[in-house]
């Protein structure tokens, strides 16, 4: 029996991860060419980097998190052995990020909005200090996410500017990303 020519599942998810690598390697470097201060710019990052970190929770069946206050968006991921949300700090894609101190972000869970607060308060002499707070977008594995819409807006822009942008993630993890006219 002659043997069948083709591509084995294996092989078809190391493209794909490849593919993701080398679409994360060109986001980081748009990141030192374009200007970083605008609201369009900063929406559309987020969005392809809430959709890469559900694609990898997808490919490699590890939950992921995104984690945003008022000064920086940071990406986690769930430990299963010490069953505990640890940062990716690693050089890749998902390093945490500062939010530019020209815009705000305001942030919507199940049609309730979350405080963006810096929850940094004093506490001291619990190993609980080093932990991270737990994500409040989360990219599981299955697939699913959890739905959120995240508004980018610029602090200083000229009215008729459009400077308010929304990005909308769904259960399925689709990305949308909407300016809204001033």
């Amino acid at each position: 029996m002659p043997r069948m020519r083709g591509f084995t599942l294996l092989e078809i998810l190391i493209v794909v991860v490849l593919i993701a690598i080398l679409t994360a390697a060109a986001i980081n470097t748009i990141n030192f060419v374009v200007d970083d201060a605008d609201a369009e710019t900063e929406a559309r990052r987020v969005a392809a980097l809430a959709g890469l970190a559900a694609e990898e929770a997808l490919l490699t069946g590890r939950e992921y998190g995104m984690r945003i206050d008022d000064e920086s968006l940071q990406f986690l991921i769930f430990d299963d052995v010490t069953r505990q949300w640890q940062p990716l700090t690693e050089d890749n894609i998902f390093h945490p990020r500062p939010v530019p101190e020209s815009l705000d972000f305001d942030l919507v869970l199940e049609g309730q909005a979350i405080t963006l607060g810096d929850d940094s308060e004093e506490e001291t002499g619990t190993d609980e200090d080093d932990l991270p707070e737990p994500p409040q977008v989360m990219f599981l594995s299955s697939g699913q996410i959890t739905p959120f819409t995240l508004t980018v807006s610029e602090r200083d822009a000229e009215p008729e500017e459009n400077s308010t942008w929304t990005i909308e993630g769904d259960l399925l993890g689709r990305m949308e990303v909407e300016g809204e006219a001033q």
